[in-house]
């Protein structure tokens, strides 16, 4: 063994090249992980503005409750109700729907909507101008879940309504499957 391994060395050139180096590449890392924190945050903010709060409760059940407003007028919505499980689509296939895909209302009046999702993923019904995004938990063609909200429109028109869930590609951008229309009338 030779005896100049045992000899310390002073600095090279090098070390500091390396030392500024490595602050650098951890530098890059904080930055990143500030960037990704900031979308991460960004995009929930978003969805919590588009998801917002909703009146919608749900449960898995063989029959509807009663509505949440005594004289409430109900209005039934099925997805993917048997037989089919779903509405025959383009080239006669079976594609994702919500049953009927228009609504008509009328001004002031008070709606219990209930949602029976037979089908075995879920789905939401979203309607942006009224704050509404109701989650209809996965069911089955025998036990479907079923979700009430209540809407009381405050004024006419015609609202589009859809589901935020990603399923049937098709049938997301097709009205009268899982989107489509809230009609309302004076």
């Amino acid at each position: 063994m030779s005896s100049e391994s045992n000899v310390l060395r002073p600095p090279t050139s090098e070390q500091p090249r390396r030392l500024r180096g490595l602050a650098n590449l951890v530098l890059a890392t904080i930055y990143v992980a500030a960037v990704v924190f900031a979308l991460a945050a960004g995009v929930g903010w978003i969805w919590h503005r588009v998801t917002g709060p909703t009146s919608a409760t749900s449960a898995v059940a063989p029959a509807a409750t009663a509505p949440s407003t005594p004289s409430a007028v109900t209005v039934k919505m099925s997805i993917n109700p048997p037989p089919l499980g779903g509405v025959k689509g383009q080239g006669g296939t079976v594609d994702d729907a919500f049953v009927p895909g228009t609504l008509t209302m009328k001004v002031g009046t008070t709606y219990d909507v209930v949602l029976y999702n037979y089908d075995p993923h879920a789905h939401t019904w979203t309607l942006p101008n009224f704050n509404i995004n109701a989650d209809t938990p996965a069911g089955t063609a025998s036990s479907p879940s079923i979700t009430h909200f209540t809407i009381t429109p405050k004024s006419k028109g015609t609202f589009q309504w859809f589901c935020a869930l990603p399923c049937d590609k098709w049938s997301m951008a097709t009205n009268g499957y899982m989107r489509g229309y809230l009609k309302v009338t004076a």
